[in-house]
């Protein structure tokens, strides 16, 4: 089968893939629409109801097109142990200044009754990453921050992932590998009883198939001819549509906690589709110069919506909205625009003073580091 040039492995520098930062964009939209929904008491449409029980899935989404954008990264760059310890320093110094400004921010602001030296192990597990691996701290200080912390155990974890997943074959096994340890964490926890339901669905195992998803996209992305982005991203609406009907069909087609974390699992492959169709030949209608701008502040959006939110739910603006004429049809989107308003030149803002900066510093360190004889080729871009 034709092989991708821009991915074979040892090339100087890849290009950007700009419908892949253009799902990013969606993803963080339906997780601002998805809190919209249920933090604001806003009406929704009766046609839109399907958005207040299935667009929590673009944490999901983020996942998928993680997996994917490492891959297309950093395959073939992590052959020697400085290559990665370099890539570990590029991943913290993109996710950390962002992520420490919010936990500060929340620490100082979000009323607490427990002091914060009584919350030393809270901080400390959220400052060094594992809040993940914790019952009781895996929600994090700053609200939606459990992404975080399942992304940063892959992280972790990613070099030897990609040591072992090296075609579409080992990236399927390795996907339903993922899939099998899901349903044994969750059939685990059940079985200790009073662990909380966060923990399971918000812990790394539960999550772990979507990076399998997204490492599959990835490989067979190589592989693949670009002419069949479409077809891709047909077979991705389809099985989209598939997964709701199985949702809404009067009884459970996959019932219990072993069909219900296969049926979760199983929305990463409608994903796993996309992101090869956005690779591949994305549509301007689809990737264009307004998604690929909110996909580059995607990790703003997400992280700070919950406060701008609040702020807009404390000064009346929710309240005002659905005093609107026009019931839902009108005061549900003006809803969700007056949050994007707000909340896009905010992210813009953070983008530009600390997530940019914290990049530019850790590829300086990078580069440093790549400058020793031992260190083999780096990444020329930014690409996840």
């Amino acid at each position: 089968m034709p092989t991708n040039a821009a991915t074979v492995p040892g090339l100087a520098s890849r290009p950007h893939l700009g419908g892949i930062e253009s799902l990013r964009a969606y993803a963080a939209c339906a997780i601002v629409i998805f809190h919209v929904i249920h933090l604001t008491g806003t009406p929704l449409p009766h046609s839109l109801e399907f958005m207040k029980w299935y667009f929590g899935f673009g944490v999901p989404l983020f996942f998928v097109v993680s997996a994917f954008s490492l891959a297309y990264g950093y395959e073939g760059r992590l052959g020697a142990p400085a290559d990665v310890w370099i890539f570990y320093l590029r991943r913290f110094f993109r996710i950390a200044p962002l992520f420490y400004a919010m936990v500060a921010y929340s620490l100082l602001t979000v009323p607490n009754t427990a002091s914060l030296g009584s919350r030393a192990g809270e901080i400390a597990a959220n400052l060094t990453f594992v809040f993940n691996l914790s019952p009781g701290l895996v929600e994090g200080i700053t609200p939606a921050s459990w992404s975080i912390g399942v992304e940063m155990v892959f992280y972790a974890i990613f070099p030897l992932i990609l040591m072992a997943v090296r075609g579409p074959v080992s990236a399927a096994i390795g996907t339903v590998a993922a899939i099998v340890a899901a349903v044994l964490f969750a059939l685990r926890m059940d079985l200790l009883g009073g662990v909380h339901t966060a923990f399971i669905q918000h812990g790394f195992l539960f999550n772990l198939p979507y990076f399998g998803f997204g490492l599959l996209a990835y490989f067979s992305y190589r592989r693949l001819s670009p002419r069949l982005g479409p077809a891709a991203l047909a077979a991705a609406v389809a099985g989209l549509l598939v997964l709701y009907g199985m949702a809404i069909w009067p009884t459970p087609l996959m019932p219990g906690r072993i069909g219900n974390t296969v049926f979760q699992a199983l929305w990463g492959a409608p994903f796993a589709l996309l992101c090869l169709a956005m690779a591949q030949n994305p549509p301007a209608l689809l990737s264009n110069r307004v998604t690929r701008f909110l996909g580059k502040i995607s990790f703003s959006l997400y992280l700070t919506h919950p406060y701008v939110i609040s702020a807009l739910n404390s000064v009346g603006a929710y309240a005002s909205i659905n005093t609107l004429p026009g019931g839902s049809g009108v005061r549900f989107p003006v809803a969700v625009l007056v949050t994007l308003a707000v909340l896009t030149p905010l992210s813009w803002g953070l983008y530009r003073l600390i997530e940019e900066p914290g990049m530019t510093l850790g590829r300086r360190i990078g580069r440093r580091a790549a400058a020793r004889p031992e260190a083999g080729p780096q990444p020329g871009a930014e690409t996840a």
